[in-house]
């Protein structure tokens, strides 16, 4: 498992498209000549979008110095997002977001925007690279890291053993999945469960075989990622280097 770290700088870019993936997943298309020296690395890379309060108009700015020149309660929210795909030759770049039933900024923006509008973006981060010598990669998410173990899937060509497990709302939220790699994809169906209070991604993994040497990358809330990357590593006893998990979100309790 390796990370390769690349340049990261603030664009200005322009969303080309809109679709709506599932009830629950929107998929925004970037694209302008910002992007000309967008470095791809592979798959797993994310971006940061600086994304306006309620009622701001967008572009806030051009550039790091002029985003956060203004007034502290106007600076923009930053939320990160896997690239899901990207196309140097036409200069485009779509992420997917989860439009969750509460507006937090990155749910806002996914409901209001249209081509045409403008956001910063900063990145890419370094991407992520499964060891070769593994016998398979695991994959482990909830929704919203579907869209990055998508893209990591659809990478891998045919030698590759993958197993994913997906936790998602419910059925209307799978996507057709397309690979060239050897993969078993679980899905697993919250069904009026909410979000972050399931235990159905880490059951899951507990009770699989993961064969005797994997590679585990983890997205998900806070708490499945720790129980998930505890099992692998004191009861499976993986080296932490095969154990990538990354917490995506943290379910807060009710006051």
């Amino acid at each position: 498992m390796s990370t390769r770290r690349v340049r990261s700088r603030y664009r200005l870019l322009r969303v080309s498209e809109v679709e709506r993936i599932t009830p629950r997943m929107v998929r925004v298309v970037l694209g302008g000549a910002e992007l000309a020296d967008f470095d791809s690395t592979g798959s797993d890379q994310r971006i940061k979008l600086c994304l306006p309060r309620p009622g701001q108009p967008t572009p806030l700015g051009r550039d790091r110095a002029e985003v956060f020149a203004l007034p502290r309660e106007q600076q923009p929210k930053q939320r990160t997002y896997t690239v899901r795909w990207f196309d140097a030759a036409r200069q485009r770049l779509a992420i997917d977001l989860v439009v969750h039933d509460h507006d937090g900024p990155g749910s806002a923006w996914a409901r209001a925007v249209r081509p045409g509008d403008q956001i910063v973006a900063v990145g890419p981060s370094p991407s992520y690279r499964a060891d070769p010598a593994a016998d398979r990669l695991v994959l482990a998410g909830d929704e919203t890291a579907l869209p990055a173990m998508l893209a990591m899937v659809d990478e891998l060509d045919e030698s590759a053993r993958v197993q994913v497990f997906a936790e998602i709302a419910d059925e209307a939220e799978r996507q057709e999945i397309r690979a060239r790699a050897d993969v078993t994809w679980t899905w697993l169906h919250r069904d009026g469960v909410p979000a972050g209070l399931s235990t159905l991604l880490a059951d899951a993994v507990r009770t699989a075989d993961l064969g005797s040497r994997p590679d585990v990358w983890v997205g998900a809330e806070a708490a499945a990622v720790h129980q998930i990357r505890e099992y692998c590593q004191r009861e499976l006893g993986l080296d932490r280097r095969r154990v990538y998990a990354l917490a995506y979100w943290r379910h807060a309790a009710p006051a």
